[in-house]
């Protein structure tokens, strides 16, 4: 399986800061891009392709997914009803590997996706080892019960995660359940989706 083997940081150097929050990230130290003309970079104007192609690395990194998978999802939510930004992003939010990591079962959404894969989360009771699950309303996401997948989760502090509110927690028994579809709100305010949609109204 095609995976991201590139430095996870580049993108918070560019935009100036860690995108996943991590208060240790290199961009907390050095908010410019990388290179030894970084920090000459720093205030340069961008054109309106730029700035459109920047909110779309910022979205597809933060959720850790190649290039193809994420241009194929931006299609599947013009394909639905309704607003296709929102669409969008709740396709991407809804992923396995993402309510993985905000059930605070993986401290980032990278061991999230590696959790996922070496078979340590149950959906439904039943096992999938597919990062990119689709989830949906109703569906029960869990720790396999052995000591090894729950281990994980508690090294991860699993109990204290900021889960959001379209996620119902149940700490004791490792779970938690899809109970509505993601909001606006339950997003980070730095996303700007619509310049992804105007990015891939280029054609």
């Amino acid at each position: 399986m095609a995976t991201y083997r590139g430095r996870k940081t580049d993108i918070c150097r560019t935009v100036g800061f860690d995108i996943w929050g991590r208060p240790k990230g290199p961009a907390s130290k050095r908010a410019y891009p990388t290179g030894q003309h970084g920090p000459n970079l720093k205030d340069r104007r961008q054109s309106e392709y730029g700035e459109q192609l920047l909110a779309k690395q910022v979205i597809r990194r933060y959720y850790n997914m190649l290039e193809k998978q994420f241009a194929n999802t931006f299609k599947k939510a013009q394909r639905m009803p309704g607003n296709t930004s929102l669409n969008f992003l709740r396709l991407l939010e809804l992923r396995l590997s993402t309510a993985v990591w905000r059930l605070g079962y993986a401290k980032t959404v990278f061991q999230a996706r590696q959790m996922v894969s070496h078979g340590h989360i149950l959906v439904n009771g039943r096992s999938v080892n597919i990062p990119s699950y689709l989830l949906k309303v109703g569906d029960v996401v869990e720790v396999r019960d052995r000591a090894s997948s729950r281990g994980i989760a508690k090294a991860s502090h699993f109990e204290g995660a900021a889960v959001p509110a379209y996620i119902e927690v149940d700490v004791p028994n490792f779970k938690g359940k899809i109970i509505a579809l993601p909001e606006r709100e339950d997003f980070p305010k730095f996303f700007q989706e619509q310049q992804v949609v105007e990015f891939y109204a280029r054609g």
